[in-house]
């Protein structure tokens, strides 16, 4: 992995000694992982980011199924036994299928054919699933203790360690299968499948008709129309969206195509390379980005009842891909991979986290779940889109498309103009969308990663990065006074390029952290470290310091910089034995040779438990830096290379600041 740290920029803490801020050695779930990823990848600081970023998520999230990092709510018995009923139904049900099936069905079925899946604009396909979304919203399982419905309840198992088990890896399927037949067992109804790739196609899909009070409700902030518009979150709050923002797409023909070309369950399983056209799960983490809002985070995503129905789009592809296995004779019933990663090996169980161990992924993957459900075909123009009123077959492209909503629409959602292009309607700042901005970022933890498609369309998420709620606000007034000095020093009218690459580095784009920590806003349990970051340019392919003979030409540069020589460092604390992320950045002049600054960077106060934590750096270009740390030979400071992983402690000399203007 040594070998992605080549761009010139070094990362060096300030004062280290053996006490309170030590190196640690790097941990070896994160090395073997960076070993794997990186295996017969070609080396780019693409990569390197993105192995990075993979490693310390899959990490945080073994860390949490371990029970050692804070994983989200606890819930009561009661709840506990009320899964377990559900459970418990959905075996007598697959039993009593695989009865049926091997009778040849000259048995009559006692189970009611309730799970017939449709897309979601079919006729009769969308209210049963509304109607059972609203019941358990009014509906309690555990006590009033709790502070949970029903609903709520089950949205609580998709958070914290039940995650290391159901993603990134091949568990992520049958995991969500389970987990849609449990909430489908409570509503006794089907839960409509939601293909978006018929609102890809649109020409703005934001227009969709399921945005409006028919469907789905409005797309833009706070739900405040639709069926779902009285919902509340675990924190108390509507549900926000903030659709259309992002990078990733939403499902394409193309990708749908990809996958269905692969033919054995590895092919279409994580772990793959990075942007692999192939992976399910990667074109599953599209929608939960393009969508916006709780549902683009692991924590927060079934909170949005829209979450249901994107799975059980991917389960249907799933289920067509298990169809093609077989007519090309491969066993879908068997065909897992051999040696993934913990939690998802065939023998591992789907666990619930830590409350049943009644399913293996393996045994998930038989018929007799499988046969449970039934899809209605997918639209196309053969089928008439399964002559739904709001789709229609586009006669030029051949494809089904969702009908936009049928007028101008006024709404306490906001004015949303139809037919409009996408810079018009993306820019109209509905009082919907103004609300939920205006709470700040919403603190759930990380996103899902990006697709392997990304939508030129999108307008950037002006709610994870726009200004905090109250109290964070306040806090963040206090720690980016330094940064604001710095930030006025570099010039605000730097020409940038029309094809700038740069969208990371724009100097005029703040960043506001969350001081989420082990899931709590509390600036308290913050502490902040100073950190040096030298930046050293590295020479051209011919070994020439491009400078050396004049102004550098930066026209056949893949990733530009500003005119002004101005650019950005990230740097971010990891927790790893705490739930908990901060970054900050600094600003750097890259016309010079070698260019040194300081910065400062939060970590978890000791004084609430001993921190682990492991630094990472990245300039404007996605380049990673080598962190280094200082040392003193015969009284000379010198800096030599160190994992970048420290261990935060209450032991003397203090080398932190319990303000960030005391650094």
């Amino acid at each position: 992995m040594a070998s992605f740290f080549n761009a010139a920029i070094l990362l060096g803490l300030l004062g280290l000694s053996s006490a309170l801020l030590e190196p640690i050695p790097f941990p070896t779930e994160l090395q073997e992982c960076y070993e794997y990823r990186s295996d017969n990848v070609t080396a780019s600081a693409e990569s390197a980011i993105y192995i990075q970023n993979t490693c310390y998520r899959s990490f945080l999230t073994d860390q949490m199924t371990d029970g050692k990092v804070w994983s989200g709510e606890n819930l009561t018995q009661e709840g506990i036994n009320y899964i377990d009923s559900l459970f418990r139904r959905i075996m007598a049900e697959a039993d009593e299928v695989e009865k049926y099936k091997k009778l040849g069905g000259r048995q009559k079925r006692q189970t009611s054919t309730r799970r017939f899946r449709q897309e979601v604009r079919s006729p009769g396909a969308f209210q049963p699933y509304a109607n059972c979304v609203q019941r358990l919203q009014n509906e309690t399982v555990e006590p009033a203790s709790a502070g949970r419905n029903t609903y709520q309840t089950l949205a609580a198992f998709h958070s914290g360690r039940t995650l290391g088990r159901a993603h990134n890896g091949p568990a992520f399927l049958p995991w969500h299968r389970i987990y849609l037949l449990l909430l489908e067992t409570e509503c006794d109804a089907a839960i409509p499948y939601w293909d978006s790739g018929l609102d890809h196609d649109m020409v703005d899909p934001t227009t969709s008709i399921l945005w409006s009070d028919q469907y789905f409700g409005n797309g833009d902030g706070e739900v405040m129309s639709g069926p779902f518009q009285d919902m509340r979150t675990l924190l108390g709050t509507p549900i926000i969206r903030n659709y259309g923002t992002g990078d990733s797409s939403l499902f394409t023909k193309e990708g749908l195509r990809a996958v269905l070309s692969r033919r054995r369950f590895q092919d279409i399983s994580e772990p793959l390379p990075r942007g692999s056209i192939y992976s399910l799960e990667g074109h599953h983490n599209g929608p939960h980005v393009w969508v916006g809002g709780h549902i683009s985070a692991l924590n927060s995503a079934p909170w949005d009842p829209v979450f249901y129905m994107h799975h059980a789009y991917v389960d249907a592809v799933w289920a067509r891909f298990r169809e093609l296995q077989i007519q090309n004779g491969f066993n879908p019933e068997t065909d897992y991979p051999r040696r993934p990663r913990q939690g998802h090996r065939r023998n591992d169980v789907i666990n619930f986290g830590p409350y049943f161990e009644l399913v293996t992924n393996l045994e998930a993957m038989a018929n007799r779940f499988a046969d449970l459900v039934t899809y209605e075909p997918f639209p196309v123009c053969e089928n008439n889109c399964n002559n739904s009123p709001h789709l229609y077959c586009d006669q030029l492209r051949l494809v089904c498309i969702s009908r936009i909503r049928t007028a101008v629409q006024t709404s306490v959602a906001g004015i949303v103009a139809m037919g409009a292009s996408r810079g018009v309607s993306s820019n109209i700042q509905s009082q919907s969308l103004a609300r939920a901005v205006a709470r700040g970022p919403l603190p759930v933890g990380r996103k899902f990663s990006d697709s392997p498609f990304i939508d030129i369309r999108n307008r950037p998420d002006n709610i994870g990065t726009a200004r905090a709620a109250p109290q964070i606000r306040r806090a963040s007034s206090q720690v980016r006074t330094r940064a604001r000095r710095v930030q006025r020093a570099v010039s605000q009218n730097a020409a940038f390029q029309e094809n700038h690459l740069q969208s990371v580095s724009s100097l005029e784009r703040s960043f506001t952290n969350t001081f989420v920590i082990d899931g709590v806003v509390d600036v308290k349990r913050w502490v902040y470290i100073p950190v040096r970051i030298v930046y050293s340019r590295s020479k051209n392919l011919k070994g020439i310091d491009p400078t050396l003979f004049g102004t550098v030409n930066q026209s056949q540069e893949k990733c530009q910089t500003a005119h002004s020589g101005a650019s950005k460092v990230f740097v971010s604390s990891n927790g790893l034995n705490y739930y908990g992320m901060y970054t900050e950045y600094a600003i750097i002049d890259n016309r010079q040779p070698v260019y040194s600054t300081a910065m400062v960077v939060g970590v978890k106060n000791p004084e609430y438990g001993e921190g682990e934590t492991l630094f990472t750096a990245y300039d404007s270009c996605g380049r990673p830096c080598r962190p280094v740390c200082q040392t003193s030979v015969n009284g000379q400071r010198n800096y030599k290379g160190c994992s970048g992983a420290f261990r935060i402690s209450t032991s003397f000399p203090q080398m932190y600041s319990i303000t960030y203007g005391d650094t």
